[in-house]
């Protein structure tokens, strides 16, 4: 009888530990970040089914306590919410990775909430991540095009795609700027910095040109510049 008491203490001496421990409080510390490396300013760091709240710092690092099997939910403009479950063996350092919303504007949404500080690296890591090269470490259009396009040769100033002549002995492609055909020294013009997309048209492609397109066709898009 006497086994079966002590058996029954011990029961609720380790029940009672437990519910002591699981309400005990711990110090989550983490750090909220775009690309797994750009720090996320001021996202709002929630304690689920709580009034309890922080914003992450410069450095996208915050600080809250709360219990075991809490669970976290991050939010910022422009980025996906995400949940955390709060573990108390980890209570080192949370990495919470926001991914962007699916939305153009995403990213230009995330800056003008002051979200995001190093805003060179994080465009050029969404360009990056969208299909969009960055081409800005070219000096002038054509050095671009020599590097991007080696096959194709630049002639006494002319690009040239294709080895014939057309009908008036021009070899130099032709140029097109957001869907507008134009001159190469108005192409020389622009910024490689503001160019979003080049591809190179050529044979029967390049057919819906008509005699403009006989020497093949450069296709330049540029990117949208806001007021």
């Amino acid at each position: 009888m006497m086994k079966k008491i002590k058996l029954v203490l011990l029961l609720l001496v380790f029940t009672f530990s437990n519910l002591v421990l699981s309400a005990q409080e711990i110090e989550v510390t983490g750090k909220v970040v775009a690309f797994s490396s750009i720090p996320v300013v001021n996202a709002t760091v929630n304690i689920y089914g709580s009034e309890v709240s922080v914003l992450t710092n410069k450095e996208g690092i915050f600080t809250c306590m709360c219990k075991d099997k809490d669970k976290l939910i991050i939010t910022a403009d422009g980025f996906n919410k995400l949940t955390i479950k709060v573990k108390k063996k980890r209570t080192k350092q949370v990495i919470a990775k926001l991914r962007l919303i699916k939305s153009s504007e995403a990213s230009k949404m995330a800056i003008e909430k002051g979200h995001i500080l190093d805003i060179v690296k994080f465009e050029k890591l969404v360009n990056e991540r969208s299909g969009i090269k960055d081409y800005s470490r070219y000096t002038s259009v054509l050095e671009l095009i020599r590097n991007e396009f080696p096959s194709l040769q630049i002639v006494n100033g002319e690009v040239i795609i294709r080895g014939p002549s057309s009908l008036n002995g021009n070899n130099g492609a032709r140029f097109e700027v957001d869907g507008v055909m134009t001159s190469q020294s108005n192409v020389e013009a622009l910024s490689t910095s503001n160019i979003k997309s080049i591809r190179i048209i050529k044979g029967s492609d390049a057919a819906i040109y008509g005699v403009q397109g006989g020497t093949g066709v450069i296709s330049i898009k540029t990117k949208k510049v806001s007021n």
